[in-house]
């Protein structure tokens, strides 16, 4: 028997371990261009490295499952590979996130599948001027997408012409696009026709384009990112949150960026309308009540953890709770997580903050500093349960013992979880079982009324 059947074995006969939703993501951004003919962009780079960090610290995809492609590595290959990649990597039941902030371009139209003759493309590093296979046509990277088995697909392209479905300027404008169009432009064909002539198809995704069709994506030397991109990444960062219902939906997502460059670009007497395909709207991209915090710093007894979590989005009295990961040999990812202890915060600076160990699950434990990476920090979120039963039962919460009824029971995590109430009267049933959902800052009232055999 194989290490991977051992371990998909033993996993089998763990109660409650779920395989968890996991978010996968591929981030390109391109300054530097290897042709000198091309003239180099000035924010491309910040804004792919903003974007993981706000994936990151904001929308909680796990570090390992963001690849990065900057200048010289955003080949042509390479990108494809990426896109290879998710799909290897990516269920059904996960999230993939895709971005490219670099050139874009159009070009003639070979497989007359666009109206206007002319089908819209990415620039990566090697792009030649002359040579129109050098860049990555949007029904190419359409085909290659096809791949991706993913039912939330988040599709980003802040680059000119994006709009068209693929899409920054060379004009000294703060513009991001080339144009390769050398030749007369061809009629629509039937796409039914020819499986192959198809743009980046819509089904299970959403696309959001930093500017239209016929537009180009600005840059900004005060914001020092692209416009487009920055909001974006503030929405990630909780600003898009209309409702206040602390997650952010692809939606809410579009609505915040589209209405913040398009009031920046007006500033600057510019036009750049973001726009949207797809039927993703209610796809959450951020919970704001569930962000990830690592863990960098212990001492060796662990009383005290170090959180990179500081500022406003956390405060005095905060408690995260610490897990471990367990990996899986089949693909890189979390199948479920293994409780450590609960800290709470008890001093917050500019991007960090402490915190005192309160609850322990595995007394004395030694983690090894090299291993850090394999532990994380989630915020935990309390509500209220009040037990009342008749007769009176011992009721325990999650397998531990908490006290005879009534009782009320505080501080107890959102979330799933089970009631057992235990009899010792004769006549009635020795034990019953209640499942409970818990919500943030919210009592769940139980009144049971126990009937005799």
């Amino acid at each position: 028997m194989t290490r991977k059947m051992v371990i998909l074995l033993l996993l089998s006969f763990m109660p409650g371990l779920i395989v968890a939703k996991q978010k996968y993501a591929v981030i390109i951004g391109i300054n530097d261009y290897q042709n000198p003919a091309i003239e180099d962009l000035r924010y491309s780079v910040a804004d792919a490295r903003y974007l993981r960090e706000s994936l990151t610290r904001f929308a909680r995809f796990q570090e390992q499952n963001v690849h990065l492609l900057l200048d010289d590595q955003a080949t042509f290959n390479n990108i494809k590979k990426e896109i290879y990649w998710l799909g290897q990597v990516a269920k059904p039941e996960d999230v993939v996130f895709f971005y490219f902030s670099g050139h874009g371009t159009r070009v003639t139209d070979s497989d007359r599948n666009e109206e206007d003759g002319l089908d819209e493309a990415f620039c990566p590093y090697g792009t030649d001027l002359e040579d129109e296979s050098t860049v990555i046509v949007d029904d190419e990277i359409g085909h290659w997408f096809r791949r991706i088995e993913a039912k939330e697909v988040v599709v980003v392209l802040d680059c000119c012409h994006s709009g068209g479905a693929a899409g920054r300027s060379l004009e000294d404008d703060g513009g991001r696009g080339l144009n390769m169009v050398h030749s007369g432009a061809r009629g629509a064909a039937n796409r039914e026709a020819d499986p192959y002539s198809f743009d980046l198809s819509l089904e299970d995704k959403i696309v959001i384009c930093g500017s239209a069709a016929d537009q180009q994506s600005y840059e900004d030397n005060k914001l020092k990112h692209g416009i487009f991109t920055y909001y974006l990444c503030e929405g990630i960062r909780g600003n898009a949150d209309y409702n206040q219902d602390q997650d952010i939906t692809t939606g809410e997502l579009y609505n915040y960026t589209n209405t913040k460059t398009l009031d920046f670009a007006r500033s600057l007497q510019k036009k750049q309308t973001p726009e949207k395909f797809g039927t993703l709207d209610d796809a959450v991209v951020v919970e704001l009540n569930k962000q990830m915090a690592d863990l960098v710093l212990f001492d060796k007894d662990l009383h005290e953890v170090m959180l990179n979590v500081g500022g406003n989005r956390v405060k005095n009295g905060d408690k995260y709770m610490i897990r471990k990961s367990y990996q899986s040999l089949a693909r890189d990812l979390t199948i479920g997580d293994k409780e450590i202890f609960v800290a709470e915060v008890y001093k917050v600076e500019a991007n960090q903050s402490s915190a005192k160990i309160i609850q322990e699950f595995f007394p004395g434990l030694n983690i090894s500093s090299s291993s850090l990476p394999d532990y994380y920090a989630e915020r935990l979120n309390y509500g209220t349960i009040s037990v009342y039963t008749q007769p009176w039962s011992t009721v325990f919460l999650d397998g531990k013992e908490i006290g005879p009824t009534p009782l009320v029971l505080r501080d107890v995590s959102e979330g799933e979880h089970q009631l057992e109430f235990r009899l010792v009267f004769d006549g009635y049933p020795g034990k019953v079982q209640k499942k409970i959902v818990v919500e943030a800052n919210k009592t769940v009232r139980v009144a049971e009324k126990f009937a005799q055999k």
